[in-house]
């Protein structure tokens, strides 16, 4: 890590720095090519790329806060690399360079079909582009909705998606329409069957379930439903209040006493000396 400046000034970022038209246009080559060379050569997206974390010192570009780079491993690491494109380009367009639509700029820095060697001729060729069709190539660009599928996890999460979206769909029973507030009050079929068959597997666990384990789950459930009223609710406390002392008597006449348990530990304790 080295200081950019000259004399101890920093050197100014982009947005502050007063350069030409044409420096400009090769301000605009140069980030193009780094954003290429980042991908490409070090296989990362800087994720945060804009004209405040771009210096420019002695006629060229040096980009900060590469600390916080992602890997190209990374899920949304195209979707980090479009918001690059696009701060890009929204810059250099509002000071009246010509730029490639976000779909080519993207293209170009992923593309490794292009040599190194071809990378200038790919670039004159698309600055020939920009020339003939002017503003009209500039606004012409769709990337902003577009989604960045970058693993086949995100297809299967797609495909997932479709499926639920047509379990959504009622078949119409011999011909008769519910009218749309009746349709959409009522429950969804798929969901009222697994509901049935839910009840029906808590029926079973409760049968398998030892007398003690029901008594807890039948205490809960009882404290926990909805239709009684207040004075139920009493009732029902109560009456599990009387079950669990009935218990906890039960339990204290095959509990040993305290004084019991200190003889026989006393009684161990002499044994082993």
């Amino acid at each position: 890590m080295e200081f950019i400046g000259k004399g101890g000034w920093a050197a100014p970022r982009l947005k502050d720095a007063a350069l030409s038209d044409d420096k400009l246009r090769g301000a605009y080559l140069e980030i193009v090519m780094i954003m290429r060379t980042l991908y490409q050569k070090c296989k990362l997206v800087h994720g945060d790329l804009s004209e405040y974390n771009i210096l420019y010192f002695e006629g060229h570009l040096h980009i900060i806060d590469v600390s916080q780079s992602i890997d190209l491993d990374h899920p949304s690491a195209l979707d980090f690399l479009k918001e690059d494109c696009l701060h890009v380009s929204d810059f250099f367009k509002k000071r009246g360079v010509g730029v490639m639509t976000v779909t080519d700029l993207i293209n170009f820095v992923i593309d490794r079909s292009i040599a190194d060697d071809d990378v200038d001729d790919y670039l004159e060729q698309v600055q020939q582009k920009m020339l003939e069709n002017g503003d009209i190539l500039a606004n012409d660009d769709e990337i902003s909705p577009t989604v960045m599928v970058q693993t086949l996890d995100y297809v299967k999460q797609c495909e997932a998606d479709i499926v639920n979206m047509s379990m959504l769909q009622r078949p119409s029973f011999l011909g008769y329409e519910p009218p749309a507030d009746k349709l959409y009050n009522q429950p969804l079929l798929g969901f009222v069957r697994a509901e049935r068959n839910t009840r029906s597997d808590e029926k079973q666990q409760q049968e398998e379930l030892p007398h003690n384990a029901v008594n807890v789950q039948n205490k809960w459930s009882l404290q926990s439903t909805p239709k009684m009223g207040p004075e139920e609710r009493k009732a029902a406390r109560k009456e599990m209040k009387k079950k669990m002392k009935e218990e906890k008597r039960e339990a204290r006449k095959t509990k040993r006493p305290k004084a019991v348990k200190k003889k026989k530990k006393k009684m161990a304790k002499a044994k082993c000396t």
